[in-house]
Formats: C-alpha cells, structure tokens, sequence
C-alpha cells in the first residue's frame, strides 16, 4: 500500500469518502493524487498530494481548485495532506487557498498520519464504561482526610460547584446557626 492510499484509508474509517480520480470541480479536471470528502458531520474536502508533484504545479492546482469551488459556491473548507513536507515559502502560496496539514515522512506509519491530520478525525473520548470515578463529595472528603462527614461538610463541598461566593454564604450561614445569629437586620430605633 502507497503512502496516499494509507492516508486514503486512515480518513475513510474516520467516514470520509473517496472521490473518483481525477477530480472534477464545475468542468474542471484537477490532477491531485487522491481525494476525499467529509460526509456526516464533517464537510472538509481534502486532497493528498507527495513531494513528487512539482511546487508550481501544485500551487496551480490548489489555486485553480478554489476558483472552481468558489465558481459553484462550495462552503467546503479545503484540507491539503502533503506527504514529503513543505517549504515554508511553498506553504505559505498554499495556505492562500487551503489548510496545509504536512507530513515530513513520505513513508509515513498509521501514527503518524492520526497525529498530522488530527484536525479532521473525531476525538476519540474515553469510554464512560472504563472511567472509574466515584461521587466527587467523597473524593473531596478523602482528600481532606476527613473520616467523619457531617451535613454542613458536604453542604460546604458541594456549594463549591457555584463559586467562591456560594461557599462564603454557605459558611457564613453555618457560623450564623452556630452562633445563635439570624439572618434579620434589627433596625435601631431611635
């Protein structure tokens, strides 16, 4: 398997889909060595190109591609994969018509593909199932090394979730109750 064909891969099982070679945008044929769309929630199209394309040749293709999708007026953000990496002053050229997403190897491993395009795969969340955690109030109280929780504990815990004044009233109402104060201002009369 090429290079391109890995990259190809490495975005179909992300659920991108191949586009037929050559790509052909209002009319236009455009020669890149592999595409691919974003289907679902991804609109991206994206476009595989090596090093053995040459520079100008490439500039073209890229400027004329974003003249056809501008002539059909396409809203698909334009991702280029390049494999061989970029000079600076090339991507910079580049970068007028699409998101350059380089990689330095032209025999790239699966890794290194996840990690350069990264920006166009899903985030891969931990499964909730494998995640053990435990009711945060608890995890606090161990914490705190408290062996023997009270309600005003975890009262005082808990308002921590609202802020730094929630937990200011909440201990100011607690020293109320244990100073005997209410809440009512006595007015003065005079």
């Amino acid at each position: 398997m090429t290079s391109v064909q890995e990259v190809i891969t490495v975005l179909e099982h992300a659920g991108f889909e191949r586009l037929p070679k050559p790509l052909t945008i209002a009319g236009t044929e455009f020669g890149f060595e592999a595409a691919v769309r974003g289907t679902h929630t991804s609109h991206d199209l994206v476009l595989v190109a090596t090093d053995q394309v040459p520079r100008r040749r490439l500039q073209r293709l890229v400027a004329g591609l974003a003249r056809s999708l501008d002539l059909v007026a396409s809203r698909r953000p334009v991702s280029l994969v390049l494999l061989g990496g970029v000079a600076a002053s090339d991507r910079i050229e580049l970068e007028r018509y699409a998101r350059i997403l380089p990689i330095a190897s032209t025999r790239p491993d699966t890794a290194e593909i996840k990690d350069a395009i990264a920006v166009l795969l899903p985030l891969q969340l931990p499964n909730v199932d494998l995640v053990h955690g435990s009711d945060p109030v608890n995890e606090v109280m161990t914490a705190l090394g408290l062996r023997k929780t009270t309600p005003e504990h975890i009262r005082l815990i808990r308002s921590a979730a609202d802020g730094t004044d929630a937990v200011r009233e909440t201990l100011r109402r607690y020293a109320n109750e244990g100073a005997d104060w209410n809440d009512d201002v006595e007015e003065d009369n005079e």
